[in-house]
């Protein structure tokens, strides 16, 4: 190839060789997480290597590539590929731009790493407001808050917050970006987010007058805000606090831990200005104007002691001390922060001269009112406000008090006099009112109670002397019918004892009847067991008739046998002698024996005649019993009818007897009774006299009534009726 040919890459710049590594290399960059300014840097290079290649292997450009080579000085031209414009530097030119690249990227990356070791957050973004960078102490305030932030910033992600506009920040971009436009010079602004405070610099980046960016400084202000609204409060709160307590009546001291008075409101400023004289009687250094800054010790004669009590204060402790004539009474509390560390002291005082000389004069005018004595008063010398109003008020009580007590015991004093006129004077209230109008309402009713009384007890004198005379007649009038009943006890006593006589005369012929009844009844069962033996006689008397009838048949027949025994005897010769003698005895014997049973069978029928005529007369009798049975049971009956009849009577007239005798003993307990009634009447007349002597004592306007004594007579008959006892009595 000749020299001054070359082959379409032997004339390439260098830099056209290291395309493909430029290339390469930015690619590495990228994937790697080098920092996006690098990686542009690079594709920047690469872009401007290929520029140059493809301007040299265009073989219809051989001018340019001619003059490339013959270039000694820059220039510039545009060239147009694919429709896109190009301005390409030359190579001097293009040489010392990549130099001055080389060094605004080791200032930029020094910049870059301050800012990434600076604690502040910064953020910058370009001419667009696109966020190019933001350092890591942004990233981290950022990420803590996001979640708080993702409620107003719907748009907001912290992990892709470079190559994110600005607009995400804001709720109207057109108008922040009008501001952010016209901005020349750092603008600071605070705006809070969801609780979140921040204070916003923006500054505006120029090059060669030219806005190329904005750098962003975001400071959280929240904790700040917090702590400074706190401070505020707080402050407000004391100022609230310390000029409530300039403004209360209560005497209010302030010492702080090491017991130094650092504060005094108005009211204990005035109260120690007043009482300072007495107080400086016992302790002499006391300055009433520069207790703020004096020791708390000031008010103490033994200090240690105090400062102990002081040290030890965990809660209220309240005392009470005498300072010359002064006495003061103070409360003291432990003051804390919020970590229960102890930091002061709060002292309330208060004065209690006059409330305890007040105490001490009280205490002697109500020991003397309640001995009775209600003429003392409360001084008003050195009194004011509200002491000289109770002492005042007091006063006027005592002397209200002291007027109507003084006008009810001249009352009373009256009343026991028997004075009934006096009435209370004067014009009171209230219950003294009611007081006066009860009193003299109580004499009024108390002259009318009286006036009736008194009218009373001459109507009740009259009508006892009534019912003292009608006593007596009514007592002579018993006593008449006493006697009169004692005779007819008497009288129904002896009726009574006849009357007894014949009942017991009846229960006598009673009981004979019922013993005649009874033999009677004897008598007919004696009859109808004659009756029966009889006709068991009779009955005997036939069957021993038969028997002999039958004792005579076999008489009869035996007799016979013997003669055939003879005949045949006499038949057989001599040898029926012997026979014919035994059958001679037989016959002899039947013969007897006929005769015997023939005078028996006459016995028994005479016997039976005369049983049959015993057994009629037995009947007869028998008859005759029932008969008079019959008339005993009747009269048996009709005496027990007597005999009861008789008892009852006797009952009857015993209670007759009862009745007349309770009778008599009542009457004789009225007659008893009417002369206690007598008496009484007698009592009440005397005792009636008695009242009008009494309510004579009382001056009523009425006259007295003059009483009458009169005796009642006496019964002096004695009664003589039977004492009967009246336990079982019952009223009719």
């Amino acid at each position: 190839m000749p020299e001054n040919q070359s082959s379409p890459t032997s004339g390439l710049h260098p830099l056209a060789y290291a395309a493909p590594l430029l290339c390469a290399l930015a690619l590495a960059c990228s994937l790697a997480g080098l920092d996006a300014l690098w990686v542009n840097a690079l594709m920047l290079l690469t872009l401007l290597s290929t520029l140059f290649v493809i301007f040299r292997l265009q073989q219809k450009n051989q001018r340019l590539v001619k003059a490339t080579q013959d270039i000694a000085s820059s220039y510039d031209t545009d060239h147009t590929v694919n429709l896109a414009e190009f301005e390409a530097p030359h190579w001097p030119q293009l040489q010392s731009a990549l130099n001055q690249w080389h060094q605004d990227t080791i200032n930029s990356r020094f910049y870059m790493q301050a800012l990434d070791a600076c604690q502040g957050n910064i953020m910058v973004a370009d001419e667009h407001y696109d966020i190019v960078y933001r350092n890591e102490s942004l990233y981290k305030m950022f990420k803590s808050n996001e979640q708080v932030l993702q409620k107003s910033l719907t748009r907001l992600s912290v992990d892709k917050l470079v190559g994110s506009n600005m607009d995400i920040f804001h709720q109207h971009p057109e108008h922040q970006r009008k501001l952010m436009d016209k901005l020349t010079t750092p603008y600071c602004t605070r705006f809070v987010i969801e609780g979140l405070s921040f204070r916003l610099t923006a500054t505006p980046l120029f090059k060669d007058d030219q806005r190329i960016g904005t750098v962003v400084e975001w400071l959280d202000m929240t904790e700040q805000v917090a702590k400074t609204h706190k401070e505020h409060m707080l402050a407000a709160e004391n100022t609230r606090l310390k000029q409530a307590l300039d403004c209360v009546s209560a005497c209010t001291m302030v010492a702080d831990n090491d017991n130094r008075i650092i504060y005094t409101n108005d009211a204990l400023q005035t109260m120690f200005e007043d009482a300072e004289e007495d107080v400086r009687t016992g302790l002499p250094n006391f300055n009433a104007k520069q207790l703020v800054g004096e020791h708390i010790d000031v008010f103490h004669k033994n200090p240690s002691h105090q400062h102990n009590v002081i040290a030890a204060l965990k809660t209220t402790h309240r005392a009470e001390f005498a300072v010359g004539s002064r006495v003061f009474k103070f409360t003291a509390n432990p003051i804390q922060d919020g970590e229960d560390n102890r930091i002061g002291t709060v002292v309330e005082w208060e004065d209690r001269t006059a409330e305890v000389m007040i105490e001490k004069e009280l205490h002697q005018l109500l020991g003397a009112a309640n001995q009775g004595d209600l003429s003392q008063r409360l001084s008003l010398e050195g009194k004011a406000g509200f002491f000289l109003s109770l002492s005042k008020d007091l006063n006027q009580l005592l002397t209200v008090s002291d007027n109507i007590l003084s006008d009810v015991v001249k009352l009373f004093d009256a009343l026991a006099q028997g004075d009934l006129s006096r009435q209370l004077e004067g014009s009171y209230s209230g219950q003294f009112n009611k007081l006066q109008q009860d009193a003299n309402t109580t004499v009024d009713r108390l002259t009318e109670v009286l006036s009736e009384i008194s009218d009373a007890a001459n109507t009740v004198t009259s009508s006892a002397e009534e019912i003292t005379q009608g006593n007596i007649d009514l007592s002579q009038r018993t006593e008449e019918q006493a006697a009169s009943l004692e005779e007819t006890a008497a009288s129904m006593e002896q009726m009574t004892a006849t009357v007894k006589q014949s009942e017991n005369n009846a229960l006598i012929a009673n009981n004979l009847a019922i013993e005649a009844n009874q033999k009677a009844e004897q008598g007919g069962n004696v009859v109808k067991q004659a009756v029966v033996a009889m006709d068991a006689i009779t009955e005997s008397s036939k069957r021993i008739a038969d028997i002999i009838t039958v004792i005579d048949e076999i008489a009869f027949q035996t007799n016979l046998l013997a003669l055939n025994a003879a005949v045949e005897a006499a038949r057989a010769g001599e040898q029926g002698r012997g026979f014919a003698v035994v059958a001679g005895e037989v016959r002899n014997l039947a013969q007897r024996s006929a005769g015997a049973a023939k005078e028996i069978k006459e016995l028994i029928r005479d016997s039976v005649n005369k049983v049959t005529d015993g057994t009629q007369l037995v009947n007869q009798s028998g008859e005759t019993l029932k008969d008079i049975m019959l008339s005993v049971s009747k009269v048996a009956e009709m005496i027990a009818h007597i005999s009861i009849a008789a008892e009852e009577q006797s009952s009857g007239i015993f209670e007759v007897n009862k009745s007349i005798s309770q009778m008599d003993q009542m009457t004789q307990q009225n007659a008893a009774l009417v002369e206690e009634i007598a008496a009484a009447g007698d009592t009440m007349t005397e005792q009636a006299r008695q009242m009008k002597r009494k309510l004579s004592f009382f001056n009523t306007g009425n006259a007295e009534v003059a009483f009458e004594t009169q005796s009642k007579q006496k019964s002096k008959i004695k009664h003589m009726a039977i004492q009967v006892s009246n336990e079982d009595w019952q009223e009719f």
